[in-house]
Formats: structure tokens, sequence, C-alpha cells
């Protein structure tokens, strides 16, 4: 695997506009991207599918989710230094209870697509089907 994998809700507005700013500010292009809806994540991360949630998949295998794969991809390309240092120092099930609540909102908030857009082109290479 040449990029770590993060695999995002393809249909909500909050989760494509967080990864559109990822692409852009991950000049190292650490990041290759898929949504929850592609047949990558359906037929090699079926797990991921049972929490409703961002996934990172690391280039040795770990699968981090929630507010893990948040820090862990805030950290990566070096963004939102105030979320980062709240993820760190709150202890991991309480970042994950505020993580659930945006999550169970975002679609309520944000709203959410018809089925997932396409990503600009210069971003489009970054895409796994």
């Amino acid at each position: 695997m040449r990029t770590e994998i993060i695999i995002y809700d393809g249909i909500c507005v909050l989760c494509n506009f967080f990864i559109r700013l990822i692409l852009d500010k991950d000049k190292d292009e650490h990041f290759s991207v898929t949504s929850l809806q592609s047949n990558f994540t359906k037929t090699h991360y079926p797990d991921v599918l049972k929490v409703d949630s961002v996934a990172v998949i690391k280039k040795d295998g770990t699968i981090l989710q929630k507010s893990k794969a948040v820090f862990y991809i805030l950290r990566k390309v070096k963004m939102l230094f105030l979320i980062r240092v709240l993820i760190l120092i709150l202890p991991t099930f309480i970042s994950n209870i505020v993580y659930d609540i945006v999550a169970y909102t975002r679609y309520k908030f944000f709203g959410k697509y018809d089925s997932c857009p396409v990503l600009k082109d210069d971003l489009k290479s970054r895409v796994i089907e």
C-alpha cells in the first residue's frame, strides 16, 4: 500500500467538506480516500461498515476509527491544533462520545447528498473506487 487510506461517509456533506480540506492540506500525499459506500470498502474492509464512522487504514493494516482516526489524520496533515489537543487530553471514551454525537446529528445539521459527489480533477487520483 503506497498511502494510508481514509474511509469516510461519501453522502455526508460535512464528511465531504472534511475530506476535501484534508486532501488540499495533505501536500505530501499521506492519504488516499474511499467512501463507506465504495465497492473497495465493502470488499476489503467490511468490518469498517459495522461502525458508522471515519476510519484510517494505516500502512501496517491497523484500523483507526472515530476520534483516534480524526486525531491521526489531523496530526499527519498538521492542522486544527486545538482539536488535536482536546482529543489528546480527553479520555478516548469521552472524545468518542463527542464524535458519536456529531456523527449522529451530521445529516440533520449539514445534510446529505443523494450519491457520493466526485472530487475535483486534481484530487481524483487519490480516490479509491
